[in-house]
């Protein structure tokens, strides 16, 4: 009877050694596996407005490398900035200071692209879609683009030294890949609409895996009516040519 009081006693301080273990490891496990956990959590959401509370598309935004998740460096090294019915294609870039932009011209008329913007002041004359010129952009800041032929081909180029930006899309939103081991974040943004260079682009902190919904404080530039050609207004007030 006593030999089984002690095998029951030694069988009850075993499974309490074991249990003491197994408490150890899920800690140990838990401990390792606590920024992955972070990192996994819900995307942070900016939802951009303008005072009238339109969605605002082409805005940038950019944050610290270190708030970024590992693996989410999202700014692309080599782009092409097209030329599509009159038109750059996309309107908003954002690249890496070093990184190679291409200039097709998918249009089937000729285009002479220029900026007379400080980091990239350059100029390709009249080309057709037979050509793909390729610059480097070297220098990190703002360069607008224009075509001397078309006054309303209008594109901008954000170049930055930082290894993450994001775009917001036509609803006016992006998503950001924050990590919260380090708190809130400052986050920037900038509109073409809030002023011709970067110095004009606002700072905010936000809780990484939070939605945001920020008003901005643009002015949207006026259309100019420009006088209609005699076949327009021909067409116009007969319905046909």
């Amino acid at each position: 009877m006593v030999a089984e009081m002690a095998t029951s006693s030694n069988l009850e301080l075993l499974i309490n050694k074991l249990d003491s273990s197994v408490k150890l490891i899920l800690t140990i496990i838990a401990t390792l596996l606590l920024p992955f956990a972070l990192q996994a959590q819900a995307q942070t959401t900016i939802k951009l407005r303008d005072s009238a509370g339109n969605e605002l598309p082409n805005a940038v935004v950019w944050a610290a490398d270190d708030a970024v998740k590992s693996g989410a460096r999202m700014t692309p090294q080599q782009v092409n900035i097209d030329q599509v019915n009159r038109q750059f294609t996309p309107f908003m870039t954002v690249i890496r200071k070093g990184s190679e932009v291409t200039f097709p011209n998918s249009d089937n008329i000729r285009h002479h692209v220029y900026s007379f913007s400080e980091p990239k002041p350059f100029e390709i004359k009249l080309y057709a879609n037979e050509e793909r010129p390729t610059l480097a952009f070297e220098q990190a800041g703002l360069v607008t683009l224009g075509c001397n032929i078309h006054d309303q081909m209008i594109a901008h180029i954000v170049i930055t030294e930082r290894e993450s930006a994001w775009i917001s899309n036509a609803a006016g939103v992006v998503e950001l890949p924050l990590v919260a081991a380090n708190g809130s974040v400052a986050v920037t943004i900038w509109h073409p609409w809030m002023g011709t260079d970067l110095a004009t682009a606002r700072t905010i902190k936000i809780e990484p895996g939070t939605s945001n919904t920020l008003t901005l404080e643009v002015t949207p530039p006026q259309r100019e009516e420009k006088p209609k050609s005699r076949l327009q207004q021909r067409f116009n007030r007969t319905g046909s040519l």
